[in-house]
């Protein structure tokens, strides 16, 4: 039973996020430099959650779970405190397509999940955090049916005008130079102007890694510690993404 899976000592908010992560094997790629894009996604995900460990209030309220994929979804995590986590290594398959559909459609559906969960409970949340990491182009390998109903749920879920109490975070990043960007950019312009890209030589991948992922830590803590409307801190990460975006995209 669910119960048995909260302490009762840990009544706090939950912050829950997901990583829906591609490990297609097109995700070993290097441009010009020592690190493939999961070596740099590992060690940006390492670097969030040792941030997140710093702060004891983040730490006790946030919970992650990851959602792999390539041709099928690879893993499929329970939420785990951050607090506790063992800080995974996020490997590629040696063979595979990028089927994003399915895997979005899995995240949103662990993210309603552990909201019922967490009511259930008598438990209160953030407004969680759906983070994806792609590499690929999605939907001319996808299924045209998962597509289509992963991008309406996205746009469902994922839109700032929704009710703070209903909206699911999105950060849409996308990684090297050969992306749909039509497919990122829908579903990503609910909430900012577009995806967040990162392209361009070694040290440039690796720095808007680091840059993308530090917001999102940033992120995590304005939702614990800012006083405020839910609305209103809502309003404040979508200025602070499409500063971002603003800057990666000079």
């Amino acid at each position: 039973m669910f119960e048995d899976r909260i302490p009762t000592t840990n009544t706090s908010k939950r912050l829950p996020i997901v990583f829906c992560l591609d490990v297609s094997p097109s995700m070993r790629w290097k441009s010009g430099s020592n690190s493939s894009s999961i070596e740099l996604l590992n060690l940006a995900l390492d670097n969030f959650i040792t941030e997140i460990q710093r702060d004891p209030k983040a730490s006790t309220a946030a919970e992650v779970a990851f959602v792999t994929f390539s041709t099928n979804i690879e893993m499929d995590t329970d939420f785990q405190s951050i607090s506790t986590i063992r800080k995974p290594n996020i490997t590629t398959v040696e063979r595979g397509a990028t089927m994003m559909s399915k895997a979005v459609l899995r995240s949103i559906e662990k993210i309603e999940e552990r909201r019922r969960e967490l009511e259930n409970s008598e438990i209160g949340y953030y407004a969680p955090f759906l983070v994806l990491v792609t590499d690929g182009d999605p939907d001319k390998n996808d299924d045209l049916k998962a597509y289509d109903r992963a991008l309406s749920l996205v746009h469902q879920h994922c839109d700032s005008h929704i009710g703070a109490s209903e909206i699911i975070i999105p950060f849409i990043i996308g990684v090297g130079e050969h992306l749909d960007e039509k497919t990122l950019n829908a579903y990503a312009s609910g909430f900012t102007k577009g995806y967040f890209p990162i392209r361009g030589d070694g040290e440039a991948v690796a720095l808007n890694f680091k840059k993308v992922f530090q917001m999102i830590g940033n992120s995590t803590k304005k939702s614990i510690h800012l006083n405020g409307r839910a609305k209103e801190i809502i309003e404040t990460f979508q200025e602070d993404m499409n500063d971002l975006l603003n800057s990666l995209n000079r």
